[in-house]
């Protein structure tokens, strides 16, 4: 790989000084409104941070990529991984996470309230991404359109144009779908046609949270609760009761009493005119009317790309500051172990409730911020490793050779080094998960709508009384948490060197 890049190293630069220079550009806040950002001093600011970034970090990245390609294409690699493989339940929560995750990313051709794709007078539109206005779909209304809606609505028209044409009443756009031959309008959703952000306040009757729409005695509830049952206006006879109604321990109920048991056991009717709730909303909705299913599900992403994220940059951080600490050791190690002891004794919370105060956290604030102070610990371990493997022959004999010092450290130490950082990456994407639903939660996170399953937490905790709401990101935090687990559990045993010790 190092040859690749050497071989098309400008071409390689040039591309990540604008990636970088992109994502720097992006990340400059404002940091109050009243501040007229100056938009070329943040351009030419971060396209010299991106060039020195590149020039320092370029090399070492390509060297680190060509240590971890070397130490995941080694013979005892491929042994340890046949053995991670035969840990059945490590191994199928890898596959099941995995599964999960790379599902998430087609998640708005599955969980969407736009529609795929549209037909309107013969032209095909593919809507998932882009913005239409209703007029434009021979909607009424102004605005964006409820895709649910106009699936219902050109179905009612095509049956209504169809029997127009066969009794000779057709209009004159009818005849125009005939002559042109545009055929029937139609609407393709996705499987379940509910977004993340979108509020079905107009859809769902009572007030939200709603219940699952399979949870019928809950809606009852909801029903009684906003006063929507017809109640009859003279109380049923004893009789009725008992005999009709089954329910005899129901005699001397209070009036009040007696009307919710009679809701709750179906014997109420509702009031004409009631809204019922329609579709299928597996998990119910928040307290905004957003359906909880889709939150959860983008919320997943969400929560595994960021964890992914952060751990990849904590440990490429931690790694090379590691790797130089083992090697060079002497009053550099001393120096810098206490400049990270100092870094590592930095409040994490205080520190994001400043920048929380100050500006809106967003994806790549709170990525950098847990960058920040999340690297030092694997510095202890690479450097613990570099330490023992420094003192070994092909090291010496690598100097013999003449290689350079970074030739060392990344291409035939740091390849040797690896299994605590492949050991305790499961892990560390599970505090990184957790970090992320807790900030949400005490409301240092990401900004709203974006979907999050410590944002749902705190609603449930607002909302005891609403289980659907709170259950829902509990379990699946805790389903994940634990095939996470169930992997580092199955790969430390993997990398157990004991397993391939002549000293057992």
């Amino acid at each position: 790989m190092n040859e690749h890049y050497e071989k098309y190293k400008k071409i390689y630069d040039c591309l990540a000084v604008v990636v970088l220079w992109a994502i720097l550009y992006a990340l400059c806040p404002s940091f109050d409104k009243t501040v007229n950002a100056s938009h070329t001093a943040e351009g030419i600011t971060t396209l010299v941070l991106a060039i020195v970034l590149v020039i320092w970090l370029m090399p070492l990245f390509v060297a680190a990529l060509n240590a971890f390609a070397m130490f995941f294409t080694s013979p005892i690699f491929k042994r340890r991984w046949r053995k991670f493989q035969s840990l059945k339940r490590g191994y199928y929560s890898f596959i099941i996470v995995v599964s999960l995750f790379v599902l998430s990313f087609f998640a708005e051709f599955l969980i969407n309230g736009n529609a795929i794709f549209v037909k309107y007078k013969g032209e095909y539109r593919f809507t998932l991404f882009s913005t239409m206005r209703a007029r434009d779909l021979g909607m009424k209304g102004y605005g964006s359109p409820n895709y649910r809606a106009m699936k219902e609505f050109y179905k009612k028209n095509n049956a209504e144009r169809a029997e127009r044409i066969q009794n000779n009443k057709a209009t004159q756009e009818d005849l125009e779908y005939q002559e042109n031959n545009w055929g029937d309008d139609w609407v393709i959703m996705p499987i379940y046609p509910y977004g993340d952000i979108e509020s079905l306040l107009n859809e769902l009757p009572c007030r939200p949270p709603h219940p699952p729409t399979w949870n019928e005695g809950e809606w009852r509830k909801c029903y009684f609760e906003e006063n929507m049952f017809d109640v009859p206006a003279l109380r049923p006879s004893k009789d009725t009761i008992a005999n009709e109604y089954k329910h005899p321990e129901w005699v001397d109920l209070e009036d009040p009493q007696l009307y919710y048991n009679m809701a709750m056991e179906g014997f109420l009717k509702l009031k004409e005119g009631v809204q019922q709730p329609t579709g299928l909303h597996l998990l119910g909705t928040d307290d905004r009317g957003r359906d909880v299913f889709a939150r959860m599900v983008y919320g997943f992403r969400i929560s595994m790309a960021f964890a992914l994220i952060v751990t990849f940059f904590s440990y490429l951080i931690g790694i090379s500051i590691g790797a130089l600490l083992g090697y060079y050791g002497g009053w550099f190690d001393i120096i810098v172990q206490r400049i990270v002891e100092i870094w590592s004794a930095m409040p994490f919370l205080y520190t994001v409730m400043i920048f929380a105060a100050i500006m809106i956290p967003n994806f790549w604030m709170l990525v950098g911020i847990l960058v920040l102070f999340g690297w030092m610990g694997m510095t202890y371990y690479i450097r613990a490793e570099f330490l023992r493997e420094k003192s070994k022959d092909y090291v010496a004999a690598a100097k013999a050779i003449g290689c350079t010092d970074s030739t060392i450290i990344f291409k035939h130490i740091l390849p040797n080094a690896l299994t605590p950082v492949i050991s305790f990456a499961p892990f560390a994407i599970v505090a990184n998960i957790s970090s992320l639903v807790s900030l949400d939660f005490l409301g240092f996170g990401l900004p709203a709508p974006t979907s999050s399953w410590g944002e749902l937490l705190g609603q449930g905790l607002a909302n005891l009384t609403k289980p659907w709401l709170i259950l829902s990101p509990i379990t699946a935090f805790f389903v994940t948490l634990l095939l996470v687990s169930f992997i580092g559990e199955a790969i430390r045993e993997a990398f157990d060197p004991k397993q391939y010790s002549r000293l057992r």
